[in-house]
């Protein structure tokens, strides 16, 4: 019988939990500038099954930032400057979260002047060390076993010297799709650090407000484009006519102030009724 070892791994941007680990915080963001020391710590803390011990190790990577904001896992990138998973130490690096328990783990990040201006990143992988076993059917009976080994992945962005957050919204606007409407809006940074960025959208007629839903929340790439296109929610909208859709973009810049930025464009409802 044909063994098959399979990695399932979570990326905590926007999601707590995977499995039968809870990771807190989900992330790590520092701005090196406020760090006195050569070094940073802090501490992460990891919630294992609640019916069971489970044994975790932790390990580092690399990642990049694609044109659609994903994660793009990239551990064997040793050239790229801004890779810093080499100072990334942690203790312990191997250990048992008794059943409905939890394990402090801290991490260190050393040599912070040696890391160069603008962003850096990091990943700290948590892997469960047992596999698990699941036969896998072909039609004719077992024709392999699947190990599965779980791992989380936790990333880690140090901003350093001079570095800038900036974004604009440089067009929006509405296209339409065989599934309905979508607000499609061009996003620039050019700051040499990523932007996070969140919101909301407003429908009204007239003075008058009829819903308001958020924006999805993504990350943009320092330097770089990025085209977004969203459904815009018409469920409270009861009668066909012309609409005014404003956004709300709001992103952080890297003195920790709060952004706006607003567009507005013109949304026109067909028929009697939606």
């Amino acid at each position: 019988m044909k063994k098959i070892l399979a990695l399932l791994t979570a990326l905590f941007i926007s999601i707590p939990a995977y499995a039968s680990i809870t990771v807190s915080p989900t992330r790590i963001e520092l701005n090196a500038n406020k760090i006195r020391n050569n070094y940073a710590t802090m501490a992460i803390e990891i919630r294992g099954d609640s019916q069971k011990a489970t044994r975790y190790r932790g390990y580092t990577g690399y990642f990049k930032i694609g044109d659609n904001g994903q994660m793009i896992f990239a551990d064997g990138d040793k050239t790229d400057p801004h890779n810093i998973s080499d100072k990334v130490r942690f203790v312990p690096s191997e250990f048992t979260v008794p059943p409905g328990k939890s394990q402090k783990v801290r991490v260190n990040i050393a040599n912070i002047k040696n890391i160069p201006d603008g962003e850096s990143r990091a990943l700290i992988y948590l892997e469960d060390v047992n596999t698990k076993e699941m036969n896998v059917p072909n039609g004719y009976g077992i024709g392999a076993q699947l190990i599965l080994k779980t791992r989380v992945a936790v990333p880690v962005y140090v901003d350093k010297g001079n570095f800038t957050k900036k974004a604009d919204v440089e067009t929006f606007g509405i296209v339409k799709q065989k599934d309905g409407l979508y607000t499609e809006m061009k996003i620039v940074s050019s700051g040499n650090s990523r932007i996070r960025y969140g919101g909301m959208i407003q429908i009204a007629s007239g003075k008058k407000l009829i819903s308001e839903y958020a924006l999805e929340q993504s990350v943009v790439a320092e330097k770089s484009t990025r085209i977004v296109r969203q459904k815009i929610d018409t469920s409270k909208i009861k009668e066909a006519g012309e609409y005014s859709l404003r956004l709300v973009f709001q992103y952080t810049d890297e003195n920790g102030n709060k952004k706006n930025i607003k567009k507005d464009a013109i949304l026109k409802i067909k028929g009697e009724k939606i």
